[in-house]
């Protein structure tokens, strides 16, 4: 199946592969524009999902319960996969991305006046044990893992005392080291300050919600969106959720510092408050680290 996979790719893009070469002619302003967007490392098709019936733009924020978002957005379109792949064929998917529209539809919609372009964000501390528990913890720390590569790609530029080896796993603790030492360099979202990420060339951004209060804040968007009363309902369901103990047991003063020092532009920006921590470091699940 992956060797379909760049037949699958080509045949879902092709309404922007075909529109492109068209504003070429009628409509450079929206090559321009997702140009624009595009710009400074940003992925569109990673980041924005988009709903162009229902004038809707989604920026999603990993672990900041966007696969929850990206469901209940795909159940409302109503679009199950066209995957080439046999168990996602009959999963809703989506929704879709800039490049699965035509240029100009994107466009237009980001532009519009009518449009709700809106995002979801975590509080620093939660979303960094969130992302260790999910990615990292418990893992051989041996190539093969995409995360695990990216961490051994990088762990002795950090500190060559950061541990590797197939009988060794990745402590909450170093993780926090590692993290902070690649918040603002791009290597994958999950990772990446929440701030950079939401700063998108040319996407005004009309909502950001908080997975704090996020029922009420969804809510918002659900009501823009002319929900059924059984999507809303389902939508209060966590989804992909991470199994660990309360957040605040992870951090030291320490820890705690790092993760301030090197997310300042997320507790600034959103509003979220320095935890100053006055115990021990629990780990995952419980378990001493």
């Amino acid at each position: 199946m992956r060797l379909l996979r760049p037949i699958e790719i080509t045949v879902k893009e092709l309404p922007w592969i075909v529109s492109r070469n068209v504003a070429r002619l009628i409509d450079p302003a929206a090559l321009d524009f997702y140009a624009k967007v595009a710009g400074g490392g940003y992925q569109p098709e990673a980041l924005l999902m988009v709903l162009p019936q229902h004038k809707l733009i989604y920026a999603a924020v990993p672990k900041a319960a966007s696969t929850r978002i990206r469901m209940t957005l795909a159940r409302i379109e109503g679009r199950f996969t066209r995957s080439l792949k046999r168990n996602r064929r009959r999963k809703y998917r989506g929704p879709y991305g800039p490049r699965n529209i035509a240029v100009g539809a994107f466009f237009r919609l980001a532009m519009g006046e009518e449009t709700l372009r809106f995002s979801f964000v975590r509080n620093p501390y939660a979303r960094a044990v969130s992302c260790w528990a999910d990615k990292f913890a418990g893992k051989p720390l041996v190539a093969g893992d995409f995360f695990i590569d990216m961490y051994l790609a990088t762990r002795k530029e950090i500190d060559r005392g950061l541990p590797a080896g197939p009988d060794r796993t990745l402590p909450f603790a170093d993780f926090v080291i590692f993290a902070a030492a690649t918040a603002n360099a791009g290597h994958d979202m999950h990772l990446q300050t929440q701030d950079a990420i939401l700063s998108i060339p040319g996407i005004a951004l009309d909502l950001i919600g908080k997975v704090e209060n996020f029922d009420a804040d969804f809510a918002r968007v659900l009501e823009y969106l002319n929900a059924a009363a059984d999507i809303r309902r389902d939508a209060t369901v966590a989804v992909n959720e991470s199994h660990h103990d309360d957040w605040s047991s992870f951090y030291t003063g320490d820890l705690a510092d790092r993760i301030y020092r090197a997310y300042e532009c997320d507790f600034d920006r959103f509003g979220y408050a320095r935890h100053r921590a006055t115990h021990g470091v629990t780990g995952y699940l419980g378990a001493a680290v």
